[in-house]
């Protein structure tokens, strides 16, 4: 999951299978729109990395309507897992939940932008994307992400611009850290930071999906940038949450419980309750050694609360895929995106 995902955001029918009951209403996004992996025993089950067992995607709609904050981590590219997001927000709502949804694609500068839209066109996910001009902002196509947004508009949701704004970025990538005031990072929590261990088993994982070519100095801009938009979002999620909680969309790197947004959400508010929910794409051949479905599903860790399986988008080598993006990378002044794993 966390190479194609993390180099993605650098820049048809399928059989379902599920341990647990079946919702008795149609589940119109069981058609999957990815072509590859139908056939794996994982697609379209979840897993409960704590119980150890598969659960029901109804008991995970439950769950999210229960939680004070559910982040929905995603591979940027794959429309299934838009959908899902979609499915849970529709979910959340019909529980009579109102909660925010907090976006990773939308810097908070371009906020005005998007309250514009919705005023000037209530109920028009489009009228977002022309007003962000959303197909120069570096993420997949917007029909993708439509599902989300018309999921959202439908219910009434408030949308909230969850990531740092470019200029902010840019200045991470040149100081790190040191570029945030005082006051300003112990609002964030950004202290106390990762421990030695931690923070090389996070350079190592950028290393390894950055397919070995990123500098050390740009690794380590990486983490802090990493950190610092994980609390930015959390942060969002608190302010745009105070009354009915926050969903996040955002890629599966940034719900990481160990690292990611749910770190600085306990750290803000622990006593509010929160899912982390990854999307993950079945790998290619993983099934074919007939091996039990819940070992296969227990590699998954305990990053998250739960892993979603679903199709995967093409079997390219990312590190193929990418490569003039990878390349802008040995430029100091690369203006592309400074994300972290699945980010």
């Amino acid at each position: 999951m966390q190479r194609a995902a993390l180099l993605v955001a650098l820049l048809l029918l399928g059989c379902t299978r599920f341990s647990g009951e079946r919702s008795s209403e149609p589940q119109p996004w069981l058609a999957w729109q990815s072509p590859l992996g139908h056939e794996d025993p994982l697609v379209g089950r979840v897993w409960d990395t704590r119980e150890r067992r598969f659960v029901s995607p109804d008991a995970v709609a439950e769950r999210a309507a229960a939680s004070d904050f559910a982040l929905l981590g995603e591979k940027h590219d794959n429309p299934d897992h838009h959908r899902l997001q979609a499915w849970l927000i529709e979910s959340v709502a019909r529980a009579g939940r109102k909660p925010a949804v907090v976006l990773e694609m939308i810097p908070a500068d371009r906020e005005p932008e998007l309250a514009a839209a919705i005023a000037a066109h209530p109920g028009d996910p489009d009228a977002i994307a022309a007003a962000l001009d959303w197909a120069h902002g570096g993420w997949p196509d917007f029909a993708l992400y439509r599902p989300i947004f018309a999921a959202a508009l439908a219910a009434r949701l408030p949308l909230a611009a969850g990531d740092l704004p470019r200029a902010e970025l840019a200045k991470l990538r040149r100081g790190g850290l040191a570029e945030i005031p005082s006051d300003e990072r112990a609002r964030l929590a950004l202290d106390p930071p990762p421990s030695e261990e931690a923070r090389r088993a996070f350079a190592e994982e950028v290393r390894e999906a950055h397919c070995g070519i990123a500098p050390d100095a740009m690794v380590d801009a990486m983490i802090d940038a990493q950190r610092a938009r994980d609390a930015t979002l959390a942060s969002v999620m608190l302010s745009a949450g105070a009354r009915d909680g926050a969903l996040l969309i955002a890629g599966a790197g940034h719900v990481r419980r160990d690292r990611g947004v749910p770190l600085y959400l306990a750290r803000r508010a622990p006593g509010r309750s929160v899912l982390a929910l990854a999307f993950s794409e079945v790998q290619r051949g993983a099934g074919e050694a007939g091996e039990n479905p819940e070992t296969r599903a227990a590699r998954a860790g305990t990053e998250f609360d739960l892993v979603w399986f679903t199709p995967r988008v093409d079997d390219q080598d990312p590190c193929e895929r990418f490569r003039d993006e990878l390349e802008r990378l040995r430029r100091p002044a690369s203006p592309a995106r400074v994300d972290s794993p699945s980010g």
